[in-house]
């Protein structure tokens, strides 16, 4: 087991003839990542924002947090965190690899020496590179009265675009607890909760 990073494989070209409401799919350009303290006691936590390019008069950048817990052996980090981890992980910090993976990074060491985060090599091959980015609509309200959105944690490469974002989303039958669907999907779900594939990679 090691904290390795490699290229993934390729998105699928399916059409999709209705777009899903509340959901917002983005080319995003990143230009800051770096590692943050978390509340909550993951192994790791990281903050990442860029711009959206396809879109110059968006106001404002793209922002999110993403946390993970890693896979152990006799109590130290050995390994990305997953549900098929020895023993399984909850938490676990295969998103973190994932994004990594879909923005192009290839690196048998990304990590600091702790293991509590990306190292500075990593970091910096990050800035400049694209990934497209999945948001959707909470239930909670900003100030406004309009729905917040919220960073879904599967990502798609920029040669594998939209699309195969778009087709991974709808793969999901259970969709994330806060998405903001209709009454419709909502019940829907309660008596179709499982994904459509198995929905942690193993890494």
């Amino acid at each position: 087991m090691s904290f390795s990073v490699s290229k993934s494989g390729e998105g699928t070209s399916n059409e999709a003839s209705d777009w899903p409401k509340g959901v917002y799919i983005n080319r995003v350009l990143i230009t800051e990542v770096a590692n943050v303290d978390n509340a909550y006691d993951y192994d790791m936590s990281i903050f990442v924002k860029g711009d959206t390019p396809d879109h110059p008069n968006s106001k404002f950048p793209t922002s999110f947090y993403m946390n993970g817990n890693h896979a152990k052996d006799k109590g130290v980090s050995s390994d990305w965190g997953s549900g098929k981890s020895e023993p399984p992980v909850k938490g676990g910090s295969w998103k973190i690899r994932h994004l990594l993976e879909k923005i192009g990074i290839e690196s048998r060491t990304p990590m600091t020496e702790d293991k509590s985060g990306l190292n500075e090599e990593c970091i910096r091959d990050c800035i400049g590179r694209s990934v497209y980015v999945l948001q959707y609509e909470t239930t909670a309200t900003n100030k406004n009265g309009n729905p917040k959105r919220a960073t879904w944690f599967w990502f798609a490469s920029e040669e594998e675009g939209k699309k195969a974002l778009l087709d991974k989303w709808r793969s999901y039958k259970d969709k994330p607890r806060n998405y903001s669907q209709s009454p419709t999907e909502k019940l829907s779900n309660i008596w179709d909760s499982k994904p459509a594939q198995d929905s942690t990679p193993d890494f």
